[in-house]
């Protein structure tokens, strides 16, 4: 009575086999990290000379997390947790922020650096740890070494390039005299490539003006630069000199053409120096009044809500930081290692959350597709620039 048919057992080996065979296609489209909090360390810059854009970018960091684990972004049950120590822009510091992270193995990423000096000074340390280090801010070429570092920045070189572009076609200056930080390759490589671009189309150099980072008294280079007569200066230094030349070059009397980079971008800097900045052209990649992709419209109505205030382009670079990692960790399966993220995070070709558009990622590097020319207005707008 209780013996099995033949063609019973034979239905229940096919439907076993199925069952089997099944499984073993979903297990690796079903993988997914274990539930449970991983860390994440975000070395902040939240003092310091990079202040005001470092508490842009520790905003959004923020921003993100609370998003990710609101919507369970990355599984069900996985949570990030934002750990904070602050380093003032100071690399010894930055490496002793970095040193603590490693030691807690709660932390499985890390996220930092606005200056390049300070990035490069904790390459060594997280490749040694093992740790995978996103870079949210520095910007010089050749600092991603993967899998253990990499950046969600996109490189300013194209976007210079594109502004420089756009100047000397629709300003058709004769002559250009250049700022240029003389302590920071990165601002050096960016005045170099405007200055090529505005000589293969016919713009002789005026002058070069060099400053320190650490200038706060511009009214003599003011001065210097008026004295050459040009028909556009290009500012290519660090935030606080940058604001400060155009405002001394405004105070001066200079009613002629500038052009600057995203530096002067953040709401702070404009409250600070106001209307002298106005219709001033910066390459930027995203703004809160132009940008419009569905996801920056979306950040832009988190942001403000929580914050009170509207986004600039460093709390986007903090925010897409974070779901960068997050994109890493969904990923993994099971209970990943430091290591199992870093490989993760390698193998990424497409940063798949953020508020640009297309990003690209080549060897560690986002490649920003897109990218906009804008000013701010006399009465504190962001709008795309337009020669009048």
């Amino acid at each position: 009575m209780n013996r099995i048919s033949k063609a019973a057992r034979a239905v229940r080996g096919v439907v076993a086999g199925a069952a089997a065979l099944a499984a073993g296609f979903a297990g690796p489209a079903l993988a997914a990290p274990a539930a449970g909090e991983y860390g994440v360390g975000f070395i902040t810059e939240n003092t310091g000379p990079l202040a005001a854009a470092g508490v842009s970018y520790h905003r959004g960091a923020q921003l993100a997390v609370d998003e990710i684990n609101g919507s369970g972004w990355i599984g069900q049950g996985v949570k990030l947790k934002l750990g904070e120590k602050e380093s003032g822009s100071d690399a010894a510091r930055a490496v002793q922020a970095l040193t603590q992270f490693s030691a807690d193995r709660n932390v499985i990423a890390v996220t930092c650096c606005i200056l390049s000096p300070v990035a490069a000074a904790l390459k060594p340390v997280t490749t040694n740890a093992k740790l995978p280090l996103v870079i949210y801010g520095a910007t010089l070429p050749g600092l991603p070494q993967p899998p253990y570092v990499t950046s969600i920045v996109g490189l300013p070189g194209p976007q210079e390039v594109k502004m420089s572009k756009m100047l000397a076609e629709t300003l058709k200056p004769k002559t250009v005299t250049y700022f240029v930080n003389a302590d920071n390759e990165g601002f050096q490589n960016r005045f170099k490539a405007a200055q090529k671009v505005m000589e293969e189309a016919g713009a002789k150099t005026a002058g070069v003006v060099s400053i320190l980072s650490a200038d706060t008294d511009f009214t003599a280079p003011a001065t210097q630069a008026i004295a050459t007569n040009p028909d556009l200066i290009m500012v290519w230094t660090t935030q606080t000199p940058a604001a400060g030349i155009i405002a001394a070059l405004r105070a001066r009397g200079y009613a002629g053409k500038i052009s600057a980079s995203d530096v002067i971008s953040p709401a702070p800097v404009f409250k600070k120096i106001g209307p002298a900045l106005a219709g001033v052209p910066f390459p930027i990649l995203f703004a809160a009044e132009i940008s419009s992709t569905p996801e920056a419209k979306s950040f832009i109505e988190g942001y403000t809500k929580k914050f009170g205030e509207a986004p600039d382009t460093y709390s986007a670079q903090g925010y897409t930081a974070l779901y960068y990692i997050a994109q890493g960790l969904k990923n993994t399966n099971g209970k990943p290692t430091r290591e199992d993220l870093a490989a993760a995070i390698g193998q990424i070709k497409s940063n798949d959350h953020n508020v640009y558009g297309g990003v690209p990622m080549v060897n560690g590097q986002a490649e920003v597709e897109n990218s906009l020319v804008a000013n701010w207005t006399a009465d504190g707008k962001v709008v795309r620039w337009e020669n009048k």
